[in-house]
């Protein structure tokens, strides 16, 4: 079986300098492509190293809401001028909801810049929602279905939710937390999503899998994982293994047709 890790950072401080090991173990776990999003500028030209030494990771460019204050005074330019310079996919980027002190406004206004330059070069976006699922469709009514798909990742929404993402060409993203014994939402926002829409992804070097026990604190993810999470994706969703990996990694040939090599 094939798969692709649709969502990872493997920028991170924590493991950029084991990647040797984590790009063989994840090719020798079958894992053909992972999508490594960046965070903020300051990592834009380590995400750009990665994909040059390593054929099998495709990268993302684009500023996450929780590190806004890092945003440089020509942080559009910035952004724009690297999407712009290659086949490169927009994210990770997106709306967090979650600190009542944060300033949404700000994210808005990102987010929206994020999702222009998706729109206007015709890129997958990998976007990020926490408590935001009314700010995110109220954006979508006004820019309407994407032109090219794009995803929300380790999808936390409801079930419900899931159909109305669908209709705006947005596939939803499954990561470890699909696997946490009290995940009853995201269980059940997994039994909702249309197959063809289904993703999955690792979020390493976070969101380690539940994989029947607990793993050390200090244990980080890698995206050799995904097949232990695809594993316990498809049981939960009530279906064959090789059938549902087969259909996802179809799903996601398809939304990263753009950046593919």
């Amino acid at each position: 079986m094939r798969y692709i890790d649709s969502h990872c950072h493997l920028h991170d401080d924590r493991i950029i300098h084991d990647m040797d090991h984590i790009i063989g173990r994840a090719a020798r776990s079958g894992v053909d492509y992972m999508v490594t999003c960046s965070t903020m500028e300051s990592n834009f030209e380590t995400t750009a190293r990665l994909a040059q030494r390593y054929q099998s990771v495709l990268p993302c460019y684009g500023i996450h809401p929780w590190f806004l204050d890092s945003l440089s005074d020509n942080w559009r330019q910035v952004l724009a001028d690297r999407v712009g310079s290659g086949p490169w996919g927009i994210g990770e980027t997106g709306l967090d909801f979650m600190d009542k002190t944060a300033d949404r406004d700000l994210q808005v206004t990102v987010f929206k810049f994020h999702l222009g330059l998706a729109l206007e070069f015709k890129r997958p976006i990998n976007i990020h929602i926490r408590k935001a699922w009314d700010g995110l469709i109220q954006i979508l009514k006004k820019t309407g279905p994407l032109k090219t798909p794009g995803l929300i990742h380790s999808y936390s929404g409801s079930a419900d939710m899931a159909a109305v993402l669908e209709k705006y060409h947005l596939y939803l993203s499954f990561s470890g937390s699909v696997t946490r014994p009290n995940a009853k939402k995201t269980v059940k926002a997994l039994g909702a999503v249309a197959m063809d829409r289904l993703l999955l992804e690792t979020d390493a070097p976070d969101i380690y899998p539940s994989l029947g026990h607990e793993p050390p604190s200090s244990t980080l993810n890698e995206p050799a994982n995904v097949p232990a999470i695809a594993g316990i994706a498809a049981r939960l969703k009530g279906m064959d293994e090789k059938t549902f990996c087969d259909r996802a990694y179809a799903n996601s040939l398809k939304i990263f047709n753009p950046i593919l090599p």
